[in-house]
């Protein structure tokens, strides 16, 4: 039991008095971009993009948004959501290395008001040759672990390790 008159340690100070918690929600709108949908239902030259349905996407891009944030909130520099003036567009991709083939999701995500953001997932694919740009960053679920990498000079570079 908590001593509300207490003053102890917290991470800014040896002695500090916590005044209240609260909670504060946060949602998200998932969309999916046209080229997704078309390659999801009709492929592309290559033929139909097996390993990309919805239910998998939604799923990575959902056990996705705590990580983007955590990045956003410890990462100097490192930001998913798109302002007005972002241009070239913010994209980020999440990418599933834990199963047979890695599965790949490019997502672009906006801020609608300071409770709610929309992600559009842009395109997806399931092939462990996907090719990132140049200074885009990545969400790598691997079999035990949750790694943000950004890529830079045709090599990744480990940010931060969950």
């Amino acid at each position: 039991m908590e001593d509300p008159l207490e003053f102890r340690q917290n991470k800014c100070s040896t002695k500090a008095k916590k005044i209240f918690s609260t909670t504060i929600n946060i949602s998200f709108d998932l969309w999916y971009d046209k080229h997704y949908h078309d390659r999801h239902q009709h492929g592309d030259a290559n033929g139909k993009r097996d390993g990309i349905n919805p239910d998998i996407v939604e799923k990575l891009v959902r056990k996705s948004v705590k990580y983007l944030i955590m990045s956003g909130a410890l990462v100097k520099g490192f930001s998913f959501i798109n302002s007005p003036s972002s241009q070239p567009p913010l994209r980020v991709v999440l990418r599933d290395s834990g199963i047979e083939e890695t599965l790949n999701v490019v997502i672009e995500a906006h801020l609608i008001s300071p409770s709610n953001f929309e992600i559009t997932v842009k395109t997806a694919m399931l092939t462990d040759e996907f090719r990132v740009s140049t200074g885009q960053y990545l969400i790598d679920f691997q079999q035990d672990d949750v790694i943000l990498k950004k890529f830079d000079n045709k090599i990744f570079t480990e940010i931060l390790n969950f």
